[in-house]
C-alpha cells in the first residue's frame, strides 16, 4: 500500500512502468480526493507543478488508452480538489488535452471533452480556456481539428455565448472551411451554425466580409435559414455585443480577486498593449504551422499573464525580490526549473506594478546580463520563458526598455538559425514584439548588420524585421540611419536568396513611404533588371486596381488609378516635388511624360527601333517623380506589360491655368504650343501638348501608316477622322516620337474625337477653343 505523502505520490506519477501505473492510478486518485491524507498537496507548489506536468505528458499522452483514461481521471480529481486554484495549471495540461480530442478511441475523446468542460466550470472561465485552445484549430491531426470544433459546439450548448468572445474564434473556424478533410469542413460549418443559433444575424454579416467563396457562403447561409425556420434560435441580449467586442470578457473566473492585487493602471496597461492589433501578422504563424514546438506572438501574449499573482508593498521589497531573481538567473548551476520560475516571477512583478516604483529602472539594468544568459541557455524552456519575459517588458515599458532592447537584441538574433524550432521561433517572436513596442534608433544598425549574415535564414528574418520597422516606426525615428537603410535595402535587392530579395523589395516600398527622394535615387542606381522587379512588386502583391467602366470610356488611361493599399503612405511634399521635377524633366529629349493610349504598341515599337539619333533617358525619368501608384510608361520597358509604376492621382485643383508651363492634375507640365493641324486630326490631343521639349524628328522617319492590319489594335474604332485621313498630315514639319503605352486604349489609327480632347476632367479648355477657332 502506498504511503500517503506527496513525495511518494509524485514518485508513483513519474515512474515509467505501464503495468505499475494501471495498479496505482486509482490509489493516487483516492489520495488526491482525500483532504486529510493529502493535506500537504498544496504546500509544495513545485512538487504539485511536477505532478501535473507528469500526468499531462506521460499519462494523458500515453499510447495505452487505459493509462490515458487514468490520466484524465487524475486531472479531473485535481480540478475537483483545487477548484479555481487549478487555473495556474491550465496552460500546462491544455496541449495534451487538445491532442486527445483527436484520439482514435471514442471513450478517450468523450472523457477528454468532459474534463475540458469541467475545467471551464470549476477552474477558469470558458473564455480563459478557449483563448488557449485556439491553436487546436491549426493542429496537424485532422481528427483533433474536428474535435476542437465539436468541443466548441458543446461549450456553446453548455454555457451559452455570453461567456465567450466569439469574434476571436470565428476567423479560426473560417480557415477550416477550406480544410482538405471533409469531416473538418463539416465540423466548421456546424460550429458556425451553432454560433448563428446563439448570436443571430450579426454572424451572417460578419461572414460576408471574410472573403469566403460565394459557393461556400451559400451553403452556410442555407443552413442558417434552416435553423431560423425551425424556430431553434436562442434569444440572448448579450450575444451580439460579445460577438463584436473583443474586450467584453476579462478571460478569467478569478480575475476579480487577482486584479485587486494590482495597483491602479497595472493590468489595464497590459491589456491595452497586448490586445493592440498587429499590422505585420503575416509572419507570425508560419513557423508554428511548419513544425511542432514552434511558437508565435499570439502564444506569447497568452503567456504574459499566465503567471502566479504577487503583491508588492514597498520599493525595498521589490529590490529584494529582483535581486533574488538576478542571483538565480545569473547562476547556470541552478536547476533549470528554478530559472523558469524566476523568469515568470519577473512577469508577476510587472503585473503587480513594479514599473511604478522608483528603484525599478536601476534593477532592470542589473538584470540585463541575467536575461542574456537565460536567452543563451541550452534548455529550450528557459529560452522560451526568457523571450516571453523580454517581450512582456517591451510591451509594458515601451521606449523605456530601450537600453535593455539594445543589449539583448544580438543574443535574440543568434537564436534565429537555431535548429530547435521552439528556440528559433521564440527568439523571432521576442524580436517582433520588441520592434513593435520599443522604437529605439540604435536597434537599426543591429538588424541591418545581420542582413549580410552568411545564414540564409538570418538574412530572410532580418529583412522581415526591417520591413516591420519601416511599417511601424515614425519617420523621425529612422532619419539617423537613412544611409544605412538605403545600403541594406540595395544589398537585399541583390541578395542571392530569392525570398530575401522579395522581402527586400517590400522593404524598398516601405522605405519609399518615408523617404521617397532617397528611394528614387536608389532606384536610379539599380540595373534595369532589378528596376523592373521593383516595379512589378506591387502588381504581384495584388495592389493593382482596375479602372471603373466609366473612367475607361472617358479617359482610356490607367494613370487615374487609385493608390494601392500595399503602399503604406505618401510623404507630404511629394506632390510638390512631383510637379517641380515634372516641369524640369519635360525639357529633356526622349523622356517619358505620360501614358499614351492613342498609339498602337506594335507600330510604335517598330517605329522606335528606327530612331537611331534620339538619346535614351533614364528608365525612371518620369516615374521617379511620382510616388508609387500612377501608371507612367518606362523607357526601358517599351512594349512590355510589366513596366509601370503606380501613384496616387493628385487633386485636379492644383492645375495652374495662367502660367506658361501648366502643371496638370497628375504633376506633369505642358507648355502652350500652337496647334498645326486641321479639326479632324489628332494633333490637338492632350498627348501632343504635354511639353515643348519632346524629341522631334522629320516626319519621313516616323511613318507607320502602312502598318499591317494584323499588328493593329483589335479594339473597335471610329473610321470618321483617323490619323491617315488628316488633311494636313503630310504637311507637318515635325512630329513627336511615338511611345508605347501600357494603358487601355486603341491603336495609333484610332480616333478620339469626342473623348480625350474635350473631357472636362482633363481641363483642356484652351485647346478646345483653339480647335474651334481654326475650324
Amino acid at each position: 500500500m502506498m504511503e500517503p505523502s506527496m513525495e511518494s505520490c509524485l514518485a508513483q506519477v513519474l515512474q515509467k512502468d505501464m503495468g505499475r501505473r494501471l495498479q496505482v492510478g486509482q490509489e493516487i486518485i483516492d489520495y488526491i480526493l482525500d483532504q486529510e491524507k493529502s493535506h500537504d498537496l498544496e504546500q509544495d507548489q513545485t512538487a504539485l507543478d511536477k505532478m501535473v506536468d507528469g500526468i499531462a505528458s506521460s499519462w494523458v499522452n500515453s499510447s495505452n488508452f487505459k493509462v490515458a483514461l487514468l490520466g484524465l481521471d487524475l486531472l479531473s480529481a485535481l480540478v475537483t480538489r483545487l477548484q479555481d486554484r487549478f487555473r495556474a495549471q491550465v496552460g500546462t495540461v491544455l496541449p495534451s488535452l487538445i491532442d486527445r480530442l483527436g484520439d482514435a478511441k471514442d471513450q478517450v475523446r468523450e472523457q477528454d471533452q468532459s474534463l475540458l468542460l469541467k475545467i471551464m466550470e470549476q477552474a477558469a472561465s470558458p473564455q480563459y480556456v478557449w483563448d488557449r485552445m485556439l491553436g487546436g484549430f491549426k493542429h496537424k491531426n485532422n481528427r483533433t481539428r474536428e474535435g476542437v470544433c465539436l468541443c466548441l459546439i458543446t461549450t456553446l450548448n453548455t454555457y451559452g455565448a455570453q461567456g465567450l468572445t466569439l469574434s476571436k474564434i470565428v476567423p479560426h473556424i473560417c480557415n477550416l472551411l477550406g480544410d482538405p478533410t471533409s469531416q473538418v469542413r463539416d465540423g466548421a460549418i456546424s460550429c458556425l451554425v451553432e454560433i448563428y443559433r446563439h448570436v443571430g444575424e450579426r454572424v451572417r454579416l460578419d461572414l460576408s466580409k471574410k472573403g469566403i467563396p460565394q459557393s461556400r457562403l451559400n451553403v452556410i447561409f442555407s443552413r442558417f435559414d434552416e435553423v431560423q425556420r425551425s424556430g431553434n434560435m436562442i434569444p440572448s441580449s448579450g450575444s451580439d455585443k460579445n460577438f463584436e467586442d473583443e474586450d467584453s470578457v476579462d478571460g478569467g473566473r478569478s480575475s476579480s480577486s487577482s486584479s485587486s492585487k494590482v495597483p491602479p493602471g497595472g493590468r489595464r496597461t497590459v491589456m491595452s498593449s497586448v490586445r493592440r492589433p498587429s499590422s505585420a501578422s503575416s509572419t507570425k504563424s508560419t513557423g508554428k504551422e511548419a513544425a511542432a514546438g514552434a511558437v508565435d506572438e499570439e502564444d506569447f501574449m497568452k503567456a504574459f499573464e499566465d503567471v502566479p499573482s504577487v503583491q508588492i508593498y514597498s520599493n525595498r521589497e521589490l529590490e529584494d525580490q529582483l535581486t533574488k531573481i538576478r542571483e538565480v538567473l545569473s547562476d547556470d548551476k541552478h536547476d533549470w526549473e528554478h530559472r523558469v520560475v524566476a523568469l515568470k516571477k519577473v512577469r508577476s512583478l510587472m503585473l503587480a506594478g513594479a514599473a511604478e516604483y522608483e528603484g525599478f529602472p536601476q534593477q532592470l539594468r542589473l538584470l540585463e546580463a541575467a536575461f542574456k544568459l537565460s536567452a543563451k541557455d541550452l534548455r529550450s524552456q528557459v529560452v522560451r520563458e526568457a523571450c516571453i519575459t523580454l517581450g512582456h517588458l517591451s510591451s509594458l515599458l515601451r521606449n523605456k526598455f530601450d537600453h535593455g532592447a539594445e543589449s539583448i537584441m544580438p543574443t535574440l538574433l543568434n537564436l534565429v538559425p537555431n535548429s530547435a524550432k521552439v528556440m528559433a521561433t521564440s527568439g523571432m517572436a521576442a524580436i517582433r514584439l520588441i520592434l513593435r513596442h520599443t522604437h529605439y534608433p540604435r536597434l537599426i544598425p543591429i538588424i541591418t548588420s545581420n542582413c549580410t549574415s552568411k545564414s540564409v535564414a538570418v538574412r530572410r528574418r532580418c529583412y522581415e524585421f526591417l520591413d516591420l520597422m519601416l511599417q511601424e516606426w515614425q519617420t523621425n525615428t529612422l532619419e539617423r540611419h537613412v544611409a544605412v537603410l538605403t545600403e541594406t535595402i540595395k544589398k537585399g535587392i541583390h541578395d542571392a536568396d530569392s525570398e530575401a530579395r522579395s522581402i527586400a523589395r517590400k522593404c524598398y516600398w516601405g522605405f519609399h513611404g518615408h523617404y521617397s527622394r532617397e528611394a528614387e535615387h536608389l532606384f536610379q542606381a539599380l540595373e534595369s533588371t532589378y528596376q523592373k522587379a521593383l516595379q512589378s512588386y506591387l502588381k504581384s502583391s495584388d495592389s493593382i486596381v482596375s479602372l471603373p467602366q466609366s473612367d475607361r470610356s472617358s479617359s482610356s488611361s490607367q494613370e487615374s488609378l487609385n493608390r494601392p493599399l500595399a503602399v503604406k503612405s505618401v510623404i507630404s511634399g511629394s506632390v510638390t516635388r512631383s510637379k517641380l521635377v515634372g516641369t524640369r524633366v519635360s525639357t529633356t529629349p526622349g523622356s517619358l511624360q505620360r501614358s499614351r493610349s492613342d498609339i498602337d504598341v506594335n507600330a510604335a515599337s517598330s517605329a522606335k527601333s528606327r530612331l537611331s539619333t534620339v538619346p535614351a533617358s533614364s528608365p525612371f525619368s518620369s516615374a521617379s517623380t511620382l510616388p508609387p501608384g500612377s501608371y507612367a510608361s518606362l523607357d526601358g520597358a517599351a512594349g512590355k506589360s510589366d513596366g509601370r509604376v503606380r501613384t496616387r492621382r493628385q487633386s485636379s485643383g492644383s492645375v495652374g491655368g495662367a502660367s506658361p508651363s501648366v502643371v496638370d492634375s497628375r504633376g506633369r507640365s505642358r507648355a502652350k504650343v500652337v496647334s498645326q493641324s486641321q479639326p479632324g486630326s489628332r494633333s490637338s490631343s492632350p498627348g501632343k501638348l504635354l511639353g515643348s521639349g519632346y524629341g522631334r524628328i522629320p516626319r519621313a522617319t516616323v511613318s507607320v501608316s502602312n502598318t499591317p492590319t494584323d499588328k493593329r489594335s483589335r479594339i473597335p474604332r471610329s473610321q470618321g477622322c483617323s490619323r491617315e485621313t488628316s488633311p494636313n498630315r503630310l504637311g507637318l514639319a515635325r512630329s513627336r516620337i511615338p511611345r508605347p503605352s501600357m494603358s487601355q486604349g486603341c491603336s495609333r489609327d484610332t480616333s478620339r474625337e469626342s473623348s480625350r480632347d474635350t473631357s472636362p476632367a482633363r481641363g483642356f479648355a484652351p485647346l478646345a477653343s483653339r480647335r474651334h477657332s481654326r475650324s
